[in-house]
């Protein structure tokens, strides 16, 4: 499954997971807040060390409010850790968030599950998020239901996601569709070129 984050709440930081299954860069980009992606603060020159340097205080700070138990930093600690890759120390936090009801979290948590290859558990954090509103959740949910060759559901979440704005869930909707020979497909093409995909 590829590109999935929250993007109704929160930035795409553009940063890629490792693919548990190739450990490639097929992975899925992780969002958090942000001023400009974490990419762009590779770039070497002296700027970006401020900014190396601001992002180790606002993580610190996350990670102060978050052990006094702030479910919204513990969201964005949580995205930070994942983002980068710590698997490990990104899932308490997020666990912590989406149990309070964090949607982005929920999601997240999703994204995480997912490249430790628990799909099933995955699938019930994004449902979580989807149903809170979540048009990247939904989206996730419907390559999730997808893949289990599930067509109702895929079709389902997909439109749910699409319906909602979201770019990826209206391309993965019309490669459904057209996957049927429904003519409603070129819609949801039209609709995911317009945005950009």
């Amino acid at each position: 499954m590829a590109l999935m984050g929250e993007k109704a709440i929160l930035l795409e930081s553009g940063r890629f997971v490792a693919d548990p299954v190739t450990g490639g860069a097929g992975g899925v980009p992780v969002v958090t807040t942000g001023p400009k992606s974490w990419a762009e603060a590779d770039s070497g020159t002296e700027a970006d060390g401020a900014t190396a340097t601001a992002d180790a205080e606002a993580e610190a700070r996350h990670r102060r409010a978050a052990e006094s138990g702030d479910k919204e930093s513990s969201s964005v600690l949580g995205a930070l850790l994942l983002r980068r890759g710590d698997l490990d120390g990104a899932e308490p936090h997020l666990r912590a968030a989406a149990a309070g009801g964090d949607r982005a979290a929920a999601n997240n948590l999703g994204v995480l599950l997912h490249q430790r290859g628990c799909r099933e558990e995955a699938a019930g954090w994004w449902r979580i998020a989807a149903v809170a509103g979540s048009a990247a959740a939904a989206h996730a949910l419907g390559r999730y239901h997808r893949e289990l060759g599930d067509e109702p559901a895929a079709e389902y979440w997909l439109r749910q996601s699409a319906e909602s704005g979201h770019a990826l869930g209206a391309y993965a909707l019309a490669d459904l569709l057209e996957h049927r020979g429904d003519a409603g497909a070129v819609r949801w093409f039209r609709a995911a070129a317009e945005q950009g995909h």
